[in-house]
């Protein structure tokens, strides 16, 4: 005959199977605490480990990266108490697998997350979930369903007056809605992130979003518009020194001027610009091609042809035989019908027209009607001069 230890059974007697059971139970209790309460020793372990797994894959050593995060998520999920730590270690992996090209492993894992997040009532981790599977849906080109994940981001950030994160997340938005042509609704939210006070210590995120807006009023034809919102940008990326951003702003300024027909205003910006860019040829190229086009308006060939042939000279190395065919269809067709230099000019031309219909691109048939007309202009030529010659001989 034994007594048990549990207070339920004092001054009862037990039966040898169940003494034999209450012992199990005993030594059971104490393991199955240990299970549901990790000690802090151990979620220093872990947190580490997860720290390790970030800074090797911001390196770009994903498989240590995995190695580490793997070995963390396996501690975590022993132990209930660390459901948020683990939601945030699916979290890594998944950030992890986007920048490794494996969308479908990172969309499982911050799905694992966002469930977990959910389950604690943790709006704004899983708000920032959320954006992160935004993104990469919006990668994959999936846009309504990047939009359709942006907009809960949103809910859950507005309900935690998250002001920054909503201005971030109405920011993604407006990208999405005037990439897939809802102009509109663009406006509306580069609007409301214009008039949030939440950039006003991001002014790059500003000058960004006032540049974008003021694109939209330009294709709208809103050329005043356009141009107030293009000079707040301005002012923005004079803050930050941002000599890049400027050069862009006033060359989409410049563009502003030429289609209002105001050629001297729009050369002078558009020098302004060039002179921005004095390390970037990319850029620089891109703005001579511009002025390139504004002395032609102004009857300026030969300082039109010059520009062109500097651009030319900075696109050799730049690996894109679209934009240098471009600029060769437009050198050509001054060569030929300013210069009369028909030989070099149907050289120009014909590469241009090659390249152009290689690529598929919409400019292709108007360099070939050019080309047409210059090689009909080009054999009159011919025709004269040998008219001449039988005529006089010489």
């Amino acid at each position: 005959m034994m007594l048990s230890a549990n207070l339920l059974f004092i001054g009862k007697v037990e039966q040898a199977p169940l003494i034999k059971k209450r012992a199990f139970w005993l030594r059971w209790i104490p393991w199955h605490s240990e299970k549901v309460n990790a000690s802090q020793e151990l979620i220093d372990q872990i947190r580490s480990l997860k720290s390790k797994g970030v800074s090797s894959g911001k390196k770009g050593d994903y498989t240590s990266a995995k190695v580490s995060l793997n070995q963390a998520l396996e501690k975590a999920s022993k132990y209930q108490n660390l459901t948020s730590l683990k939601s945030r270690i699916f979290h890594e992996l998944g950030v992890l697998e986007a920048n490794q090209g494996d969308p479908k492993s990172a969309r499982e894992f911050f799905n694992q997350a966002i469930k977990l997040e959910s389950q604690l009532g943790d709006e704004i981790a899983q708000a920032i979930t959320l954006l992160h599977l935004a993104s990469l849906e919006t990668q994959q080109q999936l846009f309504p369903k990047a939009i359709a994940i942006y907009n809960q981001a949103l809910a859950l950030q507005k309900r935690n007056n998250d002001d920054y994160g909503c201005t971030l997340t109405r920011h993604h938005l407006a990208d999405l809605y005037s990439r897939t042509g809802n102009v509109q609704k663009a406006i509306v939210l580069y609007e409301e992130v214009r008039a949030s006070q939440a950039y006003d210590n991001h002014p790059s995120a500003k000058a960004a979003v006032l540049h974008q807006l003021a694109m939209l009023r330009y294709k709208q034809d809103e050329f005043e518009e356009a141009l107030v919102l293009y000079q707040e940008a301005l002012d923005a990326e004079e803050d930050i020194n941002n000599p890049s951003g400027k050069a862009a702003t006033l060359c989409q300024m410049a563009k502003i001027y030429e289609r209002q027909n105001l050629l001297d205003r729009a050369l002078d910006v558009y020098q302004n610009s060039l002179e921005l860019t004095a390390t970037n040829s990319l850029e620089q190229a891109s703005t001579l091609d511009h002025i390139g086009g504004v002395k032609t308006k102004q009857g300026d060939f030969d300082e039109a042809i010059e520009m062109y042939q500097r651009s030319l000279q900075l696109k050799a190395d730049q690996g894109n035989p679209s934009s240098i065919a471009v600029t060769l269809a437009k050198l050509g067709k001054l060569q030929a019908e300013w210069q009369g230099e028909f030989k070099i000019a149907l050289k120009n031309l014909r590469q241009a027209a090659e390249v152009l219909q290689q690529v598929g691109s919409s400019e292709a048939q108007a360099v070939c009607t050019v080309l047409a007309r210059v090689e009909k202009s080009a054999k009159a030529e011919i025709l004269q001069q040998a008219q001449k010659i039988e005529k006089t001989g010489f």
